[in-house]
């Protein structure tokens, strides 16, 4: 009987000695496949805003750079191609030797009409820690279908 309480003892001092890690989910990064999806919906929503935060390198999204004008007339043009009824995100995968992280997302898209435009590349790049901008898009693809 005298084991029971060091037993009881041991076993709540073990307890106390662990630590739980808990990640803190603002600092993970941002799933390229989110970026594109994000992008996606700002496309077909025509928020240019949005869109021009969403794509450029990495030294940082296109709306940091050059004039407001030529971004929204980039987005806009952008926006007119990428407008789609429904989307399925179908790959990633990363690109190899490339000079910065970066990985190539595949899209199906559907667009208004019913023609569904299969593998739409789209290259998004690490500009930072936490987060992933479109870079690259197959557009040729959906401007040929």
């Amino acid at each position: 009987m005298k084991r029971l309480p060091i037993l009881f003892g041991m076993l709540v001092s073990v307890g106390a000695c662990t630590s739980q890690t808990v990640m803190n989910q603002s600092r993970l990064p941002v799933a390229p496949a989110l970026t594109v999806e994000r992008f996606l919906q700002a496309a077909n929503t025509r928020d240019l805003e949005t869109m021009s935060r969403l794509f450029g390198n990495n030294d940082g999204p296109i709306a940091d750079s050059g004039s407001r004008e030529k971004v929204e007339l980039r987005m806009n043009v952008i926006a007119e191609i990428l407008q789609h009824g429904d989307y399925e995100i179908v790959s990633e995968r990363m690109v190899l030797g490339a000079e910065v992280p970066s990985n190539r997302i595949g899209v199906y898209l559907r667009l208004p009409q019913g023609t569904t435009v299969r593998d739409v590349g789209f290259t998004v790049v690490l500009e930072s820690p936490n987060r992933w901008l479109v870079n690259v898009i197959e557009l040729v693809k959906i401007t040929e279908a």
